[in-house]
């Protein structure tokens, strides 16, 4: 690599993933301030005295970490075309341990705090699980074929599509099936 290249540091497309990033984690932020106020029902001292805080300082934290190895592989290969991976809130993530492990928890005990500390539990777990593959990532990479890796991706680009249109005409079925029952 060129050791002495200075990548640039802001583009014209830079704005608009600022911006991007910015409305994203906004939103992801009120749907997890949603998810826990009003269907785990965790107090609000809980949401605006200790989560909201813990993403304020983590969110920056990790951004600049990115974009900090963002800079640093342009620097190493003289690129000018790399971008910082997004860190943020992930909203299905959110969903899954609401629905799957924080409501059931609270089903079974009644207890909100301990609905909370399964959440947090699982948020270690997955993370022991993202440290593990930071090790072991790069090698499954090397012996695992690029259209393995990239047709489960392509997969969810097409649902996700499609996930549109059927959404689309769910809704023109109820609003005519509405429409006739007037």
């Amino acid at each position: 690599g060129s050791t002495g290249y200075k990548p640039k540091l802001w583009v014209p497309g830079d704005w608009n993933a600022f911006f991007g990033l910015g409305t994203n984690v906004l939103l992801n932020v009120l749907v997890l301030s949603s998810l826990m106020l009003f269907v785990v029902q965790l107090p609000g001292d809980t949401v605006f005295g200790r989560i909201l805080p813990a993403l304020a300082i983590a969110l920056p934290i990790g951004n600049l970490y990115y974009a900090y190895l963002a800079y640093r592989l342009a620097k190493q290969e003289g690129r000018d075309d790399v971008a910082a991976m997004p860190y943020g809130p992930s909203v299905p993530h959110y969903f899954f341990v609401t629905f799957v492990i924080m409501l059931p928890v609270l089903g079974k005990t009644g207890d909100v705090m301990k609905a909370w500390e399964a959440g947090l539990a699982w948020a270690f777990l997955i993370g022991v699980v993202v440290l593990i593959g930071a090790f072991i990532g790069p090698t499954i990479r090397r012996y695992t074929p690029r259209a393995a890796m990239l047709g489960t991706l392509a997969g969810i680009s097409v649902a996700f599509i499609s996930m549109n249109a059927s959404f689309e005409m769910f809704n023109a079925a109820w609003i005519a099936l509405a429409t006739f029952a007037i």
